[in-house]
């Protein structure tokens, strides 16, 4: 995140891509725990149940940051759209 010279905090695009990577990264590990929890019984039910409601969770909370990425964006004066 940048600061603006005279505003709040900015999120850049650069801040929305690496949080989607980090998101899918996570989905990523989910898949693994659940299928070695299918294929192998590795993890108990609620281990899986908790990482699917975190991988949830984050999903809701990188909406949310896109949201507020494209309204920042929408709000920057014309010319002056950063990265």
């Amino acid at each position: 995140m940048k600061r603006a010279a005279t505003g709040p905090l900015q999120l850049t695009k650069d801040d929305t891509v690496a949080l989607w990577y980090a998101v899918q990264a996570q989905g990523d590990m989910y898949r693994a725990t659940r299928d070695l929890h299918r294929d192998e019984g590795k993890f108990t039910s609620e281990q899986i149940e908790a990482d699917r409601q975190r991988l949830a969770q984050s999903k809701r909370a990188l909406r949310k940051v896109n949201a507020i990425r494209k309204l920042q964006v929408e709000r920057e004066p014309a010319g002056g759209a950063g990265p």
